[in-house]
């Protein structure tokens, strides 16, 4: 689903300049005047893998092109609950609430448009506010009778090397147009109703969606969908060391629900650029490559 497409609807956008000189006062990353609310309008750009802060929008009116460039969120910042990162622009939330319509709901999947098959990743998802967003992120909206688990884990499937693999061999240029997307082999909702493999005192969508949980509740932002999961205490601290060993436990988990054997888990990761460097010597476990794979092994041994 488009919510808002950067040309056609370049009407209903406004700079915070703009929303200044019409007197409207800045109320968090919301800028409001008496009941009118402008809430921020996301761009791909702005968001990476489980993270829904990863950059802000700085206009760079020198550029002939590309005009809006990205200014990366610092570790700092990240571990802020409070920061909000910075858009281009504002769209008053009528037209939100609109377009929305009856799938409003706490969050929404929202994947990046623009991507490679040479990318270190080409499939990146991640869960996001109650906002605009324009057509370079789509939103993947989900029916109403599924719960925010379920739908977090579709987030994980989304973000999962297995799925990732399929995804780059399908994309041809520089778009994962949404014909893409539904050719992907995603499990369906009642899938995450059965017994975690390794762990069978929980369901699967209990033990992914508390995973997916601790990487996405890391801001007061996303507070209403950490109260629509259930999920204690609401915020959860940013620690790039356990957003690590989370990421590659829940890769590993795909890898296995997949029915992926250990040598083509091997080959498979091999493939993404990168990832047997990623993160060398930042994490405890290894690099990326590593970490997956002692998290498959000792899945696969329980």
């Amino acid at each position: 689903f488009t919510m808002f497409h950067q040309t056609n609807d370049a009407e209903l956008f406004h700079a915070a300049r703009q929303l200044q000189e019409a007197g409207f006062k800045r109320d968090g990353p919301c800028w409001k005047k008496r009941k009118q609310i402008f809430l921020p309008l996301y761009e791909a750009k702005m968001v990476q893998m489980y993270d829904h802060r990863a950059a802000s929008v700085v206009v760079d009116e020198s550029n002939w092109m590309r005009q809006g460039q990205t200014d990366a969120t610092s570790l700092v910042q990240h571990q802020n609950p409070e920061y909000t990162v910075e858009p281009r622009w504002w769209i008053e939330k009528g037209n939100v609430d609109r377009a929305l319509s009856e799938t409003a709901r706490s969050a929404y999947v929202a994947y990046k448009d623009v991507t490679s098959p040479t990318n270190t990743r080409t499939m990146i998802a991640s869960l996001i506010p109650h906002v605009g967003v324009l057509n370079s992120s789509p939103l993947l909206l989900v029916e109403r009778r599924l719960n925010e688990p379920r739908q977090c884990c579709l987030l994980a499937n989304l973000n999962s090397f297995a799925l990732d693999f399929v995804a780059r061999q399908k994309v041809g240029g520089l778009h994962l147009n949404f014909f893409i997307v539904e050719q992907l082999a995603a499990f369906g909702p009642d899938f995450y109703e059965q017994r975690c493999p390794w762990e069978k005192k929980r369901t699967l969508e209990k033990w992914i969606s508390e995973r997916v949980l601790k990487l996405t509740c890391v801001s007061e932002d996303m507070r209403p969908l950490a109260e629509a999961a259930g999920f204690k205490p609401g915020v959860w601290k940013w620690d790039p060391g356990e957003r690590a060993n989370l990421m590659a436990e829940l890769d590993a988990a795909f890898f296995l629900l997949y029915g992926i054997e250990r040598p083509d888990v091997e080959y498979i990761l091999s493939t993404f650029n990168g990832i047997a460097r990623e993160s060398e010597g930042v994490f405890p476990g290894g690099t990326a490559l590593e970490r997956i794979l002692a998290c498959y092994d000792r899945f696969r041994e329980a």
